[in-house]
């Protein structure tokens, strides 16, 4: 197993030490990902990202970090809240212990979650697992788009930008900006306007084996920046277009079929339907 924290807020010291000390009780091999060896090797854990499972110690946002991180190596991770809200999470850092145990005897399952890609003008591509924005530079004033879907444009836009969603980080930036929570296994994508001057404009759902097309219109003055999960990636000039379609691959979570469902969750973490 292959152990992933945030190297700038770590989880603390003692969480770690009781990971460690229960994968040796029960025959784990626990090693350090690249990206947080820095920290970690003053455990005594040696580097390598060749396993068969990675756990992520932290909240929602180390968690997608992990997910991107060893989707390209094809490793399911096992996310562990120590943050705050832990809607990714598969448990919490008070049942770490039996999550390992779990691990150990083999009693879980892995659940694949579809990826976006985006395609910049200069060729670059990005992939996302929850979602890719465009937003408005601070100085450049209201941002002018066009949305297009396959061949088709669908709206000339006037905002702050827009979400494209993957159902999964549908309860993410999307579900801030009005956008509706979509089943993650629903094969599709979700496009939510931010703060559109227009009374119509409504979030829209299509299938992700469309494309989607963002391009953007006379600027006045910097153009805006484009992210991946929140990410900053790169910016659009007048003209250029962010094209977006359905990724390559997959990521996966280890799950345990105890654990509070989806629907469960947008109660639990979210309070999705609790009355005030």
């Amino acid at each position: 197993m292959c152990l992933y924290i945030d190297r700038f807020n770590p989880p603390y010291e003692g969480l770690i030490r009781k990971v460690m000390a229960r994968c040796s009780e029960t025959g784990i091999s626990l090693s350090a990902a690249a990206s947080c060896i820095d920290h970690l090797k003053g455990f005594g854990l040696s580097e390598n990202d060749s396993c068969d499972m990675a756990m992520v110690l932290g909240g929602d946002g180390t968690i997608l970090r992990g997910l991107g991180f060893f989707k390209n190596l094809n490793v399911p991770v096992l996310g562990i809240n120590a943050g705050q809200l832990g809607f990714l999470a598969s448990a919490e850092k008070t049942g770490v212990v039996e999550a390992i145990e779990r691990v150990a005897r083999g009693e879980y399952i892995i659940e694949t979650t579809p990826v976006l890609r985006g395609e910049m003008p200069t060729d670059k591509a990005l992939t996302a697992v929850n979602d890719f924005s465009v937003n408005r530079s601070m100085i450049g004033g209201i941002l002018h788009f066009d949305l297009f879907v396959g061949d088709a444009r669908v709206a000339s836009i006037a905002g702050d930008g827009v979400v494209v969603s993957t159902p999964f980080g549908s309860t993410a930036y999307s579900l801030s900006c009005g956008g509706p929570i979509l089943d993650p296994g629903l094969p599709a994508m979700l496009v939510v306007a931010i703060c559109p001057h227009s009374l119509s404009l409504r979030p829209l759902v299509v299938p992700d084996d469309q494309v989607i097309s963002i391009r953007i219109g006379q600027l006045r003055s910097t153009g805006p920046v484009v992210s991946a999960d929140g990410v900053p990636s790169g910016t659009l000039k007048t003209g250029e277009i962010l094209r977006i379609t359905k990724g390559t691959g997959s990521c996966m979570t280890v799950r345990f079929a105890d654990e509070p469902g989806y629907y469960s969750r947008l109660g639990l973490k979210l309070g999705w339907g609790v009355r005030g």
